[in-house]
């Protein structure tokens, strides 16, 4: 314990020495554990870690967490060699794997959960708000809860399948720890799901048994929100496992759920369904991965990038579609940047995607992707390193198209 104070302490005083949230080029390294939001012409990016070159070398230890909120413009088109990334003053507390609920209505988003690295600076248990002003900056307030007696049971956490819904933001699943909580003594699985009205501030948390939850317990999972299925739209959940709740999270003995059953439950009245999938299904187990959705005439394709087998210890570096209805899963090409995990993704410009971070098992090794950023156009099925402030609306590739033709 004495050796991680010790690192803990190290970090902080490196943070304290102010180190960039948003180094040069040159100097970045790695960022990852981050979530990000898309409000307006912005994409903002709360959380996380960041490794970088001081004086020529990769500190000791090799990341710190990230002091700032940071945005990036989206209204032109950038390479991201050169993109200017702003960074903007966090109030709030600075922690990894947060997670995020956006609103667009009041051009805001919410951060709960996630982890202080080595327990540093831990405070009470609070949501936090960020409220953009329309030119890629904004300000962090505290977002108090409309049922008090109901916020102060939550555990939170990190690792939680999470999306925004019916203007509710959804969570399932996590893992709670020393780091997650302050005064928590032992690490714990977060079972059920708990919601958040975004307008009523009201927070509901229920468990499996009681037919609230779709899942008893998870982590590593990725939740997306489909809002064309449906009379109140669907949440779709991919991967992760279900460890026990009354033993340490151990992903060795714990089931896995795999990518050819998706299990989607209606986000009004909680009802269950699972449909199995054909394609070129994903590998499993798989967690810690990104996906993003995108509307098409006739229906909604989902995109997956990256992820962790945790009983492996590797990172994935694939990259599929998942077309809906049809339930079917398309591979897309090799990426050129190499294996990644605990990166966030984001739709951009009509019809490309954007990962942001991301690791391969280090935070010394140099990310192949300029400051962490690398983009997908779905129509064309290309991976690049430039976004495309103009491009066209999205239209499924002819290799989606021809599945439903055939059919």
């Amino acid at each position: 314990m004495a050796f991680k104070a010790c690192l803990a302490l190290a970090a902080l005083a490196r943070a304290v020495d102010a180190l960039s949230d948003a180094p040069s080029p040159d100097n970045f390294v790695r960022r990852g554990t981050t979530a990000a939001a898309v409000l307006g012409n912005y994409v903002y990016v709360d959380g996380g870690e960041i490794s970088q070159y001081e004086n020529g070398k990769i500190g000791n230890p090799a990341s710190v967490t990230v002091n700032s909120t940071l945005s990036i413009d989206m209204s032109k088109s950038w390479t991201a060699g050169t993109v200017t990334i702003r960074t903007i003053p966090k109030t709030g507390p600075r922690k990894t794997n947060v997670q995020v609920w956006a609103d667009p209505d009041t051009n805001s988003f919410y951060s709960w959960g996630g982890k202080w690295i080595g327990g540093v600076n831990m405070t009470k248990t609070e949501l936090w708000k960020f409220t953009a002003d329309g030119s890629g900056g904004g300000a962090w307030s505290v977002q108090d809860p409309a049922n008090p007696n109901v916020f102060g049971g939550l555990i939170p956490g990190e690792f939680s399948a999470y999306t925004t819904a019916k203007g509710s933001g959804f969570l399932i699943g996590g893992i709670a720890s020393g780091w997650t909580e302050i005064y928590r003594a032992k690490t714990q699985t977060i079972p059920g799901m708990l919601t958040f009205n975004i307008k009523s501030k009201v927070w509901e948390n229920g468990t499996f048994s009681a037919g609230f939850s779709p899942f008893d317990t998870l982590s590593g999972a990725s939740a997306q929100y489909v809002p064309t299925f449906g009379p109140n739209g669907l949440i779709l959940v991919f991967g992760g496992w279900s460890p026990r709740v009354d033993a340490e999270p151990d992903i060795k003995v714990s089931p896995v759920f795999d990518l050819q059953n998706i299990t989607f439950f209606d986000p009004e009245t909680k009802k269950k369904y699972s449909q199995v999938t054909t394609g070129d299904v994903p590998p499993s187990p798989r967690g810690r991965f990104c996906t993003v959705g995108f509307e098409r005439e006739g229906g909604y394709d989902i995109f997956l990038f990256g992820g962790m087998n945790q009983r492996a210890q590797t990172n994935f570096d694939d990259a599929y579609i998942l077309s809906l209805p049809g339930f079917v899963w398309t591979k897309m090409p090799q990426n050129p940047a190499g294996n990644r995990a605990e990166h966030s993704c984001v739709a951009v410009g009509n019809r490309q995607v954007l990962s942001i971070g991301g690791t391969d098992m280090s935070w010394t090794k140099n990310d192949p992707a300029k400051q962490g950023l690398l983009l997908f156009d779905m129509t064309a099925m290309k991976w690049s390193d430039s976004y495309d402030a103009g491009a066209a609306a999205y239209e499924a590739p002819d290799t989606i198209k021809s599945w439903y033709t055939k059919k």
